[in-house]
């Protein structure tokens, strides 16, 4: 596949990532290489730009040019297609520019929704406004790389839309605050997903998607099953449906911390291990009582699996 026509890099690195509903991940590094892998079910859109971009001189576009050109049009048209709504966040001047999607799926005419954040906030329910703002602030402080909310906006007509809303910070300043983020709505049904099952198995809670993974594959190398969630309230849901073997959970993440959902399962009679992930140094094992261990980041696959055995049953080993 011919790589995309990008602006010369001074410095740095621009990358441009593109999927649709599992049709297909689009990855152009700037004159290094493609590679293309499927996502299903997930959809995700972002752009990381790092460096200096300065524009390329106008040209009669090469044959590659044109073929990246259509291949980058394709995948409009996918996105589209797959009715997902883009946005950017103009983080410094409060403003949040939505595409014709964002604004058809709610009913309203294009560029009639009102480009301010006060604005977005008077789009949400009131009931899930809180629980928005905290994601959106948990991505700002830095917390969590990615940002995501399901929340109800209200449409043209005065009912309510579940919107799917993905987003992640793309440019910082100085002092590494984001100063601009990009993201995706998606119309999403009421319904929730079935909850997998924790009962005989290790759970694992962190919204990190790097991390949950680096600590599912260690596990499931141990010989260990497991059910893997980033949202600890769904996570909790599945946990009160079937006891767990045990539970490994980061501190700090939307809607819940680590050291609440121990509370949790804690009060609800459940005496399975519970080790706690961290990367503060502010947080001592002695101050979490609910908890029996505490794994500072970064840590070793090798001491998460000695943790692992030593908590494990027998019986519980595949």
């Amino acid at each position: 596949m011919a790589a995309l026509a990008l602006p010369r890099i001074s410095r740095g690195a621009a990358t441009a990532i593109v999927v649709a509903c599992g049709v297909c991940v689009a990855i152009v590094a700037a004159g290094v290489s493609w590679w293309i892998a499927l996502v299903p079910p997930a959809i995700v859109l972002g752009w990381t730009m790092r460096g200096r971009v300065q524009a390329a001189p106008e040209a009669t576009p090469t044959p590659a040019q044109a073929a990246g050109s259509e291949a980058l049009g394709r995948l409009q048209q996918a996105v589209e297609l797959a009715g997902v709504g883009t946005w950017h966040w103009d983080v410094r001047h409060r403003r949040v520019e939505y595409d014709s999607t964002c604004s058809t799926m709610l009913g309203y005419a294009i560029g009639e929704i009102d480009s301010s954040v006060a604005a977005w906030g008077k789009l949400v329910h009131p009931d899930d406004l809180s629980a928005a703002r905290a994601a959106v602030d948990a991505l700002l402080d830095g917390k969590i790389a990615n940002y995501e909310s399901r929340v109800r906006l209200r449409a043209a007509d005065g009912t309510w839309r579940t919107i799917l809303d993905r987003g992640r910070a793309t440019a910082w300043d100085a002092q590494g605050r984001p100063t601009h983020a990009v993201g995706v709505h998606l119309e999403a049904s009421d319904a929730q997903p079935a909850l997998p099952s924790t009962r005989g198995r290790w759970v694992i809670v962190d919204d990190d998607d790097s991390v949950r993974m680096v600590i599912e594959a260690a596990a499931q190398r141990a010989g260990l099953a497991t059910a893997s969630f980033a949202d600890p309230r769904r996570a909790w849901a599945a946990i009160a449906e079937g006891a767990p073997v045990g539970i490994i959970t980061d501190f700090d993440m939307p809607g819940m911390t680590g050291i609440q959902l121990a509370e949790r399962v804690r009060a609800a009679g459940l005496g399975c291990p519970v080790l706690l992930v961290s990367g503060s140094e502010s947080i001592s094992l002695s101050e979490c009582r609910t908890v029996d261990g505490l794994l500072s980041k970064p840590f070793t696959v090798a001491s998460l699996q000695a943790w692992l055995g030593r908590h494990t049953p027998s019986q519980s080993r595949a």
